[in-house]
């Protein structure tokens, strides 16, 4: 993983803002030094405001990472709650935030469920990824609802670096067995990738209670296509699919499901001269899962997600540059529960500013959403950064951000409350950050509060919805980077308080939020072979709002080992263990977590 702090230094900024309509014609899987997300176009890590973590290709090989969540619990800020093991039920809480309050985008498409709110992470399929992007805090005053906690942006597989065949086969713990095959293609000009996996385990017991005391199995087939071509007009088109469908096993009203995961893309890019760039795109979702109790039939949930957009990025001086925007999305529901409406449309316009003056930045940006349901809402960021000498930055920013509620919140049968407005939140952040040794060394350091009304719960007895709850959640990351002794070394560290402010429960912490994280990845390249490990720790949480003490969950601390052997140019052997301490623990109660696991890889990919 590179260690992105949350803005280093930039050479002048005068060159790299000048620099920047030759960034947004940039290639992503060329980007190392570059980020998409943050202000929905590419910049220089250098010059973005935001905290933001990337994830490459290679790191994920490297970390031999078995699924999405495995790779997103690294990154600082970020806690999961899981529903015992593979493809289970995964929640992702960004800066201890709900999980629905995390915007996910695959090639630039929204994806997730709209009645539930939230998305299948267990069911995205890691094989089919080139890049992931994270960024931490509001944006939806760039691309509207869910942003509150941060964005989650996965890229799938892209080639262009000539032809490259590859297929990998793993076998592991739990009867887990893994295929997957992948074929790049094309040069700068014209690119494509095709990819293909599949995957079973037989798992184990997802439950603690013995209920149903069987192995919870899971199984997932998983195609990605994605191809594109640079007109010599200056003109881009790129075209992606990425599906997922299989069936899993597991313990509860319902114990089996069958899902299906898709985002498919189509996006033109036009640079009209040094200094404009407009994209267009039109792109189509799908979470779908039907859902069964001892292979009886018992309930369908389907959400369909249409959208388009169009963006204008300009550079309108050496020191000022801005993009304006605009959105269009329909959700549709439908499956076995019938609901008051079963479709909304929302049009977003958004605006962002960035100016350069000396050593100081800023950047400004608005957006207004027009939702069907809810009518109209606005938010807004501004963000500054000040260079210091050393090779350090200064930030300071505040946003403002929204969830709209969903289908479920509104007109579930029994609980819904078709009058509900949309959860807000305002963020407040300041951070500092700096480099040495030339980038060998990169710190940042980033302390936050967010204060979020019109928190939508179901409390007791009725457990009919409600928005009367108020939430403050303050916290401070800590990132670094470095050498030491031939060790490539990464920690980040990550204090916070998410906090109840409101009703009976005022002063308790949110469940299912721990107060602390920790990360800490190591690894060593010796030749032919590459060794590694990460340790990771969290502490207690609660999982019932009075935080009662027999109801919380042990803290706990896991150390995973991996090393790989390059047997010649063109096969690598690698070998994983997970939870080598074999701890006991869980990060939803009920629900185990597997001991100590092993998963060896054999690769092919011709040179």
């Amino acid at each position: 993983m590179k260690l992105l702090p949350l803005a280093a230094v930039c050479g002048t900024a005068a060159i790299c803002l000048a620099a920047s309509p030759l960034v947004w014609a940039e290639d992503v899987t060329t980007l190392d030094e570059i980020v998409v997300t943050a202000d929905r176009k590419a910049r220089t890590v250098d010059a973005t405001l935001a905290p933001v973590s990337i994830i490459t290709r290679q790191d994920i090989e490297r970390y031999q990472a078995t699924s999405l969540p495995d790779v997103l619990r690294r990154l600082p800020g970020i806690s999961l709650s899981n529903s015992g093991g593979a493809g289970k039920a995964t929640s992702v809480f960004i800066r201890g935030s709900n999980s629905s309050h995390v915007l996910v985008l695959v090639d630039g498409i929204k994806v997730g469920s709209a009645t539930t709110g939230s998305v299948a992470f267990e069911d995205l399929p890691l094989d089919q990824v080139e890049r992931i992007e994270v960024v931490r805090g509001p944006r939806s005053s760039l691309y509207g609802s869910e942003a509150i906690g941060g964005v989650i942006q996965i890229f799938t597989r892209k080639g262009g670096k000539g032809f490259q065949p590859e297929i990998s086969v793993s076998a592991g713990s739990n009867s887990t067995q893994k295929v997957n095959a992948n074929l790049a293609g094309g040069n700068a000009t014209t690119w494509y990738n095709l990819n293909a996996g599949t995957e079973k385990t037989d798992g184990f017991n997802a439950t603690t209670n013995n209920r149903e005391p069987d192995a919870d199995s899971y199984a997932r087939d998983s195609v990605s296509l994605r191809a594109g071509h640079r007109f010599a007009n200056g003109t881009d088109v790129d075209v992606s699919l990425l599906q997922a469908q299989g069936d899993n096993d597991y313990d509860g009203f319902t114990n089996q499901s069958e899902f299906v995961q898709q985002a498919l893309s189509a996006k033109v890019r036009h640079t009209l001269n040094d200094k404009a760039v407009v994209t267009a795109q039109v792109g189509q979702s799908k979470d779908e899962s039907d859902n069964f109790k001892d292979g009886t039939f018992n309930s369908s949930f389907n959400t369909t997600r249409d959208s388009a957009s169009l963006q204008a990025d300009v550079q309108l001086t050496a020191n000022a540059a801005m993009s304006v925007g605009v959105d269009q999305q329909r959700d549709t529901v439908d499956g076995s529960t019938k609901y008051t409406l079963s479709s909304r449309d929302n049009t977003g316009v958004f605006a962002n500013y960035q100016q350069q003056i000396g050593a100081t930045q800023f950047d400004v940006s608005v957006r207004q959403d027009d939702n069907e349901q809810f009518g109209t809402h606005t938010t807004g960021g501004l963000a500054l950064g000040r260079d210091l000498p050393n090779d350090m930055r200064v930030t300071a920013a505040y946003g403002t951000a929204f969830k709209a509620p969903t289908f479920n919140n509104l007109y579930f049968p029994g609980s819904g409350n078709a009058s509900l407005q949309p959860e807000e939140s305002q963020n407040l952040e300041l951070g500092i950050s700096g480099k040495a040794a030339s980038d060998k060394v990169r710190w940042s350091a980033n302390a936050f509060s967010n204060e979020i009304d019109n928190l939508i719960s179901y409390p007791p007895p009725t457990f009919v919805v409600s928005q009367t709850d108020k939430v403050r959640i303050q916290g401070v990351e800590l990132e670094a980077g470095t050498q030491l002794a031939g060790w490539d070394v990464n920690a980040n560290i990550t204090v916070q308080k998410p906090e109840n402010r409101s009703g009976t429960n005022a002063g308790k912490n949110l469940i299912y939020r721990p107060e602390q994280l920790v990360n800490v990845d190591i690894d060593r390249d010796l030749g032919k072979f590459r060794v590694g490990a990460t340790l990771r720790g969290e502490s207690l949480r609660y999982t019932d709002t009075a935080n009662t003490e027999s109801r919380k969950l042990a803290g706990y601390g896991t150390l995973d080992l991996r090393a790989d052997y390059r047997v010649s140019k063109d096969w690598t052997v690698g070998a994983k263990l997970g939870n080598v301490l074999d701890k006991d623990y869980q990060t939803n109660s009920g629900y185990n977590q597997d001991g100590v696991n092993g998963l060896v890889t054999v690769k092919y990919a011709p040179k």
